[in-house]
């Protein structure tokens, strides 16, 4: 599998197993060692692993629906291969990520006989991506002050810290948090065109 379907796999049809075939293509694609998006692509794949093991089977499969629906699409894959400037492709996907994120959270409220382990889960990824967010857009967007950062990030993470909102609604934001960072670290480090050409 080339690291390109790898990453269409993983983005498209979130599961650990498509998690695990990109991280393959990601070593052989040289990806250094030290690299952050190691640990993000491990914390996605934990998060996506909780939610895999603590789910009943009807309650997994309606969140891996959901999962799928949410996630980043082809579209924004293919425009990742064809991008040159991480800047602004960061920053068109961020906000496609707050608009698409918030309107699901808005919109699905169903599924509540598992809630308390889904928070559980969701809370700890919160807590590594409120971190890994703030890291990525003092990168992306170093013009704003540290005041401005933590505005962004406080209005994005508040529905997620809230005891509002249903488990699976917000498990669908981090999914699309965690693709966001994978999408970005990788053209960081071998861009969209040398990961088009992996075989």
């Amino acid at each position: 599998m080339s690291l390109r379907e790898g990453l269409a796999r993983t983005l498209t049809h979130p599961t650990p197993e498509a998690v695990w075939n990109l991280r393959a293509g990601l070593l052989e694609a040289g990806v250094p060692p030290g690299a952050r998006l190691w640990r993000v692509i491990e914390e996605y794949q934990q998060f996506l692993q909780h939610i895999l093991t603590g789910a009943a089977s009807r309650h997994y499969s309606d969140l891996a629906s959901k999962l799928d629906i949410g996630s980043i699409t082809g579209v924004v894959v293919d425009r990742f291969f064809e991008s040159k400037d991480a800047r602004s492709l960061a920053r068109s996907m961020l906000s496609g990520v707050l608009s698409e994120g918030l309107m699901v959270l808005a919109t699905r409220q169903h599924v509540r006989a598992w809630e308390e382990s889904l928070g559980a889960v969701c809370s700890g990824a919160s807590w590594f991506l409120y971190e890994e967010l703030w890291r990525w857009s003092q990168e992306k967007n170093p013009e704003l002050t540290a005041g401005q950062r933590r505005l962004m990030l406080d209005k994005l993470f508040q529905p997620l810290c809230s005891k509002q909102g249903d488990g699976p609604s917000k498990a669908i934001l981090i999914g699309s948090l965690f693709q966001l960072l994978l999408l970005s670290h990788i053209l960081d480090e071998i861009g969209g065109t040398a990961a088009t050409g992996n075989a």
